[in-house]
Formats: C-alpha cells, structure tokens, sequence
C-alpha cells in the first residue's frame, strides 16, 4: 500500500492477522462484528438527545475499527466498545453530551427478538411516558455507566489519546470542484454553478446530488476497515468516481485525471490539500473493495440474511 505514513493506515496483510484472528475468530465473523457494532453506533448517535453529528458518529466508527486492530473481539465486549467510542468521539468532536443519554439511547434501541418490541434491558424508568430513561441511582445504570468509564480507558489507552481522524467527507466539496474541470468534452451536466459577481461557486442540483451519494459512500467506509486501509482523499476520489458512475457522469479516464489533480491542488494554502497524495492504483483498489462491500451486501439481502 503506498503513502502509508499514518500509524492507523494498515497494508491489507494486517487485516488477515489481527488479534480477533488470532483468537480464532474467523475472517467473515470479525467483518459482521464490525459492521453489526457500526450500526448500533449509528443508531444511538441518531437516538441519543441531541442527536450526534454525522462527523462525531464517524469518528466513533474509526476509533471502533481502532481498538480492534489492537485489541481482540473475544477479550472485549464489541457493543460496550462501541458505544464507548461514541462517548470518546462526542468529546474529541465537540458535540458534548452527559454519559446518561448514552445509556438511555441505548435501552432505547433494544428489542426483543421474538415480538419486536422494546426490551429495555437495563429496566424501565419510573416516567411512564420515557421508560427508557431509568433513574442513575439504580444498580443497572451504575452498572453500565462503571462498564462504559472502564472501557473508556482501554479505548483511550489503544487510541494513545490522538483523535485526529482524516475523514473523506472533508475533500468532498474541493474535489468535486477539480472533478467539475475534468469532465469529459461530451459531459454537458455540470458539476458546480459560480455567483452572478463571479467570485464565489456553489454545487448546481446535480452536484449536490452526487455529493449526496458520496457522503453515504463515504459512511459505509467508515462502518468497513476501508477507513484503515486509505486515506480520506483516497476514500473521496473513490466515492465521487463511484457517485459518478451511478450517474453516468462523463470524467477522464484515472490514468489522466490523477496526474491534474495533483497538479491542481499543489499550490493550496491548505496543506491538507497541497501534500494531498493519492494514486490510481489506491483509488481502483477502493472502489473494488467498496463495490464488493455492496454486492455481499446486496446477495445478504436478497436471500434474507441482511
């Protein structure tokens, strides 16, 4: 793998040695572990009040991914991880909430396998109109809230507190820009639309819509390892060619639009953009791995076992 300068950026070797591997647990059960505890990390970030940001709840998913490069599935309890992550990323990320919103989202979410309905596994509240919220004084919470802050220092401990995260959605709105200047000749639809004075550019209906797909995209990354196999550029070249694809959308070919955008961006101000690296063959393997994610997940689906 090339440019693998970050610490959390693993050659694809990494991923078939990994200490859950190394526990026995096999290639197909760490990969649904990952991303069943993905889903329930989205489901009580959009639950808990307020709900967490879309970067925040990102966050949480890559510190995920993190801890279980070092630690092992079958030493550490996935979900209690995951929703320590979550806690973990509403501080790193700004979005504070008090920890007992986390609980509560969380007893929210549980149902019943057979019925379907709420199951409150950590027991009800005494206001009937919130049965979720249960009181802090009770054994269950105290409970849960010790598992939490005593998985938080394992998660912090594996993370070394660095929080720094470099997600894809970050290039979105540059890149698109550099994308609408690398449309083929043919490609009429344009990519972003400029201010009647000419100074400022704003993303045209179509634009936005590919931006919409690629943000999806680059959340279903961060629910995979592909979050520790690229990096964020990597991961919003793939997204948007992805996004462009489903759209028919006419660019030059990898081989020639990879050279201008290196060009195009090595005199940013900001060196997120100017010591950006990215390679033809970083993004072609992405996009593979991200299509195959989709169809395991379409074939699950169909024969009733997503």
């Amino acid at each position: 793998m090339a440019f693998a300068e970050n610490p959390w950026i693993f050659p694809v070797e990494a991923f078939e040695d990994t200490p859950s591997r190394q526990d026995g647990v096999d290639k197909a059960q760490e990969r649904a572990t990952r991303k069943s505890v993905c889903r329930m990390i989205e489901e009580v970030g959009r639950t808990v009040y307020p709900p967490m940001t879309v970067t925040a709840t990102n966050s949480a998913k890559v510190f995920f991914h993190r801890v279980f490069m070092v630690q092992s599935l079958t030493r550490q309890d996935p979900k209690m991880a995951g929703i320590t992550c979550l806690f973990v990323a509403c501080k790193s990320e700004e979005c504070l909430r008090p920890l007992k919103r986390f609980i509560w989202a969380l007893n929210t979410i549980e149902t019943d396998p057979v019925t379907g309905r709420a199951a409150y596994p950590f027991g009800r509240g005494k206001n009937p109109d919130r049965p979720a919220e249960i009181e802090e004084d009770t054994e269950a919470f105290q409970q849960i809230r010790n598992n939490i802050l005593s998985m938080e220092r394992v998660v912090l401990h594996v993370l070394g507190f660095e929080f720094t995260v470099d997600h894809p959605h970050a290039y979105f709105p540059r890149l698109i820009r550099f994308f609408d200047t690398a449309r083929k000749e043919k490609e009429k639809r344009s990519l972003i639309t400029m201010d009647v004075d000419g100074r400022n550019s704003r993303e045209t209906a179509f634009g936005a819509d590919i931006l919409n797909l690629a943000n999806a995209m680059a959340n279903d990354c961060n629910s995979t390892t592909l979050c520790l196999q690229f990096r964020g550029a990597t991961l919003a070249a793939c997204c948007l060619n992805l996004a462009f694809r489903s759209k028919n959308f006419q660019v030059l070919r990898m081989s020639k639009w990879v050279p201008l955008f290196l060009d195009f961006f090595q005199q940013d101000p900001d060196p997120r953009f100017s010591t950006m690296k990215i390679s033809k063959e970083d993004v072609e393997e992405a996009c593979t791995q991200l299509l195959d994610l989709y169809d395991e997940g379409a074939s699950q689906s169909a024969s009733g076992g997503g």
